[in-house]
């Protein structure tokens, strides 16, 4: 049976396919608009899906290339500094500060030697204002505490010093803070103690003889032989002689039994009047103003001249600051895999030669002097040896003692170590910041490979889109067209109305 065609039927049909065509139209003209092959994620599930996953992985590399650059642009400043800090260690170069120990070593008129020792001094003033440094707001050498300066100057400390205040007379480690020992009949033995400086608490024992002579004994008690075999007596002048006698009695004269000495406070042997003063001068004598005090360098607040400073160990072995830098970043076990991410804290004393001491003989004037304190840090190096040559005579260059001349050159076998240590870890730093190039590189090829990747898959083809959209708006207007050839009502349909 044919279905008859109706006017009705027909307009029905003709809306269908005008709205469809129109529908058509809009959405290639939406794509020339948003340049966009879907605005939602239901118009294409599967593209969208992938899309996602590629934006997701172009944000996090491209987060990874922002902190690359961030980082390589530190350690450029890091290599910027390293390099000024090194022309002033050169250990070739005459107008340097081993240029300077060289030149007061051969000094032949010496009278220079208290310049030379001003120059060093402020050489090293300047390769920790160099190591100071900030990169934006942060230091460059401080690191992962990136906010406090890393290098300071403080006073020179004793470290024998015990505050009086907190001395414990009941702690042998502490026996240098007082001046005698306890009387061990007194309630403070009874409760612990060991020493005192209070006289009337200390223990009783016989006045040392401060000028007895152990030879001259031995002659007086031949003297005494001699006369007991002979039938006479010693003359008693010998007695009254200050060499006479271990001890001494109320009356100032000797004796050799310490029942007959004059009872005193017992002093205590480990007692030292130093262990009060809480500074060092530069020569190292102690000292309680802190005016007159010499200054030490200090990493992080620590003397970078410390043995076995668990700080110090802390900050050169184990305090890291990691950063994501499309390594792999792993974790196992909690922890972080070390090789899947970069460490970016640069520890300033590690470029300086380090910290601590190390042991150093030389032969100086015929005679062999050994220094077991000799600090491994260059500007320890260059602030003691200006120390020293600051100490010499003013118009004759002439060396404090013979001790400081053999420390001097000591100092200048120390400086060429530590120099020589310094410029290998620089060569550290070139090769850290010559992977951090070469990663920004592979970082920049893999963002744009990622983005071109989802630009394929959400842009459109400009050229295609506008041939689209033409296509479908000639669609749109021939249906307009042919829309009153298809409309005129029939008979029936007129008499239904």
């Amino acid at each position: 049976m044919i279905p008859r065609m109706t006017t009705v039927g027909n307009l029905k049909n003709y809306r269908y396919n005008l709205n469809r065509s129109g529908w058509t139209m809009s959405q290639a003209m939406t794509k020339i608009e948003t340049q966009r092959n879907f605005n939602s994620f239901a118009e294409d599930p599967a593209a969208a899906a992938r899309c996602f996953q590629l934006r997701r992985s172009y944000l996090r590399a491209s987060s990874q290339l922002t902190l690359n650059e961030s980082v390589y642009s530190k350690y450029q400043q890091a290599w910027k500094t390293l390099d000024g800090v090194s022309e002033m260690i050169d250990t070739v170069k005459p107008d340097t500060g081993f240029g300077s120990i060289l030149e007061a070593l051969n000094d032949p008129i010496a009278s220079g030697r208290n310049a030379l020792g001003q120059t060093l001094v402020s050489k090293a003033d300047g390769v920790i204002q160099s190591m100071n440094g900030r990169y934006g707001e942060n230091f460059v050498f401080s690191g992962a505490d990136t906010l406090n300066v890393p290098f300071t100057w403080k006073p020179a400390k004793n470290p024998d010093y015990i505050d009086p205040a907190k001395a414990d007379p009941t702690n042998a480690e502490h026996a240098g803070a007082f001046k005698y020992m306890i009387d061990p009949a007194s309630q403070e033995a009874q409760n612990g103690a060991l020493f005192t400086n209070d006289p009337a608490l200390a223990a009783l024992g016989p006045k040392e003889n401060p000028n007895y002579d152990e030879e001259y004994m031995k002659e007086v008690q031949q003297m005494e032989a001699d006369a007991a075999a002979n039938g006479t007596t010693v003359d008693v002048a010998v007695y009254q002689d200050k060499r006479y006698g271990q001890y001494l009695k109320a009356d100032g004269y000797g004796t050799g039994k310490a029942s007959k000495a004059e009872q005193v406070p017992q002093e205590n042997p480990d007692y030292d009047e130093n262990s009060s003063k809480q500074y060092l001068k530069a020569d190292g004598t102690p000292t309680s103003e802190e005016s007159e005090a010499g200054r030490k360098l200090c990493y992080r607040g620590v003397p970078v001249d410390s043995n076995d400073n668990e700080k110090l160990n802390y900050y050169l072995n184990d305090e890291k600051k990691f950063i994501d830098l499309g390594l792999g970043f792993q974790e196992r076990e909690g922890e972080i895999v070390e090789s899947s991410v970069f460490n970016e804290a640069l520890q300033g004393v590690y470029y300086l030669g380090g910290t601590g001491t190390t042991s150093k003989t030389v032969k100086v004037d015929g005679k062999e002097w050994t220094f077991d304190d000799m600090p491994n840090n260059v500007v320890s190096v260059m602030e003691e040896f200006g120390q020293i040559l600051l100490r010499c005579d003013p118009d004759s260059g002439a060396w404090a003692s013979d001790e400081d001349k053999a420390r001097a050159y000591a100092l200048a076998q120390q400086f060429e170590d530590s120099a020589s240590l310094a410029k290998q870890r620089y060569d550290e730093l070139d090769a850290q910041s010559g992977f951090l190039r070469d990663n920004g590189e592979l970082l920049t090829n893999n963002a744009k490979t990622l983005n071109e990747q989802f630009l394929a898959l959400e842009d459109v083809d400009p050229a295609a889109a506008i041939e689209d959209y033409m296509y479908a708006k000639y669609c749109y207007d021939t249906a307009l067209k042919v829309g009153n050839s298809i409309l005129s009502q029939s008979l029936m349909d007129y008499m239904n109305l």
